[in-house]
């Protein structure tokens, strides 16, 4: 008897949201400007000294031709950069490029005296705007309806993202409570870094733990804090899958079996294939990607080769490529045409497939697998 699979969504397709709603559709963008005053040891350089003010412009919203480029100004574009990644299912909407506001003196705070100051500043500078982001008129600006992205001219300013912790937001006689995540930048963090951020703010999840695992595989991956570049690659198909931008195709690890996988695309969000196996059920499984540096994708030139990725899904820790030559967990390897990978296993060490053959599949640009 036929014994149906689990579901997309019990493999966690759409599992990723905010404030329960997913990323789809448009939602606004606001990058705020903010500088502190300068400590006499250049530890604050005005933000136009490192970047003029229309490269935060042209770095959210803009429409660059490749090659990106710091200087001359041709940053990689934000806004553009998702709706590549979610397959035109998820957009930023323009909701302004605000400063350089001044903010006094930086002194030694903590994260969260600093956080406060920075919410605080917002709340009185900009409460116009926040207002009007309160789209379901809760009282409650939350980061389902608005994105932050806050640059800092602080020289050694490490990328984050945190949480604003209820700040209250006055406008006339009305005063709503602002409860957003704010992505952080300094002056020199390059656009990988900035991207990772903001995504935090969607609701993606680090992969780099432990140390820099998955390099340069997707936009969670370890990168420079102050590189000052604009390396590119795409989200992996974890996140897409998670975030409800793609779904993937569902095989049984039978004894013998097959797969053909391509580029994740809007003609083609069925791409990429999950390999599971009844003994496991959708708990652990393996999630092949078919990625190339010179492929179709103008956010993805930075991936370091051209053939299949082996994510290995575990809800024990965040997914990793089990990379070529070895099966590495988190190793940037990748499985190309004419390999072959030793016995795959599962987490506790149990054999899920004795070797999957990597060849040139029957589609053009795809990749086969046989096991």
């Amino acid at each position: 008897m036929h014994v149906p699979g689990p579901t997309l969504a019990e493999f966690g397709h759409g599992s990723i949201q905010v404030s329960g709603r997913k990323a789809l559709g448009p939602r606004p963008l606001v990058v705020v400007l903010l500088e502190w005053a300068d400590d006499g040891a250049n530890g604050f350089p005005e933000i136009s000294s490192v970047h003029p003010l229309d490269y935060y412009e042209q770095l959210a919203f803009g429409h660059p031709s490749p090659p990106f480029t710091t200087d001359p100004v041709n940053p990689a574009g934000l806004a553009e950069y998702v709706q590549e990644c979610s397959n035109g299912r998820f957009w930023f909407t323009r909701a302004g490029v605000l400063g350089p506001e001044p903010m006094g003196l930086f002194g030694n705070p903590s994260e969260t005296e600093h956080m406060g100051k920075v919410a605080e500043r917002m709340a009185g500078l900009f409460p116009d705007l926040l207002h009007s982001m309160d789209v379901d008129v809760d009282s409650l600006i939350t980061a389902d309806e608005l994105v932050v992205l806050v640059v800092e001219n602080h020289r050694d300013r490490y990328p984050a993202n945190r949480g604003t912790q209820s700040v209250p937001v006055t406008l006339g006689d009305v005063t709503k409570t602002m409860d957003l995540r704010i992505a952080f930048a300094g002056p020199f963090t390059p656009f990988y870094q900035i991207g990772h951020e903001v995504a935090h703010s969607l609701g993606a999840v680090d992969m780099y733990n432990p140390g820099t695992m998955n390099y340069l595989l997707t936009l969670m991956s370890a990168y420079s804090f102050t590189g000052n570049d604009q390396g590119t690659v795409h989200l992996d198909a974890w996140h897409k899958m998670a975030l409800g931008w793609c779904e993937p195709g569902r095989v049984q690890l039978s004894a013998d079996g097959s797969a053909s996988v391509v580029e994740i695309s809007a003609e083609r969000p069925d791409g990429a294939v999950i390999l599971w196996h009844p003994s496991r059920g959708a708990t652990e499984y393996f999630l092949v990607e078919r990625r190339n540096r010179a492929g179709g994708r103008k956010y993805d030139v930075d991936f370091p080769d051209d053939g299949v990725l082996l994510w290995h899904i575990d809800p024990s820790r965040a997914p990793m490529n089990r990379g070529a030559p070895d099966l590495s967990p988190g190793s940037s390897g990748v499985w190309r045409a004419g390999m072959r990978t030793p016995p795959l296993t599962w987490t506790d060490g149990t054999v899920a497939v004795g070797g999957i053959d990597i060849t040139t599949g029957p589609e053009p640009g795809s990749i086969r697998l046989d096991w």
